[in-house]
């Protein structure tokens, strides 16, 4: 039997994966509102030889005030043991959620998550059976990335993943 481990999980949203959609019309090079698919050599954020967590895609939201305001990324939780995994909310600190900007010769630095799965659900929990993996956990940014940037996303106390591109450009 293993002790649980702390994540935020899969309720409600489905952002499906999608293509690339085409750059907005602004100046600012903004991705339009819609699902996009994570891009980079690798989405893995930790792999611990029983849990692997990914970063699997992103949605913005739509804009507000001609600018896109906010953004949510997709985690999957993939149990690659031969035991259960129990996954609960509990413990779980959303400030410690958070994504690392880099654009074209410049880091921006990092913002915390606004909120994410387990503010909305603090009591939840789950078992993922062996060689089960579990569809999704997200958290929403109060800004978005512009196309060209590359985003590092730090998942609480997992890790962080490589620099990716969230919109696939």
């Amino acid at each position: 039997m293993s002790s649980p481990v702390m994540m935020s999980a899969a309720i409600g949203l489905s952002a499906t994966p999608a293509g690339p959609a085409s750059a907005a019309t602004t100046t600012d090079s903004f991705p339009e509102a819609g699902a996009y698919a994570t891009q980079g050599n690798s989405n893995v954020i930790s792999d611990n030889g029983e849990l692997q967590v990914s970063w699997i895609a992103s949605q913005v939201f739509p804009w507000e005030g001609g600018i896109p305001t906010r953004w949510q990324v997709n985690v999957i939780y993939n149990n690659t043991s031969d035991h259960i995994v129990y996954l609960t909310c509990k413990g779980w600190d959303t400030g410690k959620v958070r994504e690392e900007i880099s654009g074209p010769g410049k880091n921006t630095g990092y913002v915390k998550a606004e909120y994410d799965l387990c503010t909305e659900h603090p009591e939840w929990n789950a078992n993922l059976s062996p060689n089960h993996r579990i569809l999704m956990s997200w958290a929403v940014f109060h800004n978005v990335p512009r196309i060209g940037d590359r985003v590092s996303l730090h998942w609480g106390d997992y890790g962080t993943s490589e620099k990716l591109d969230p919109f696939g450009h």
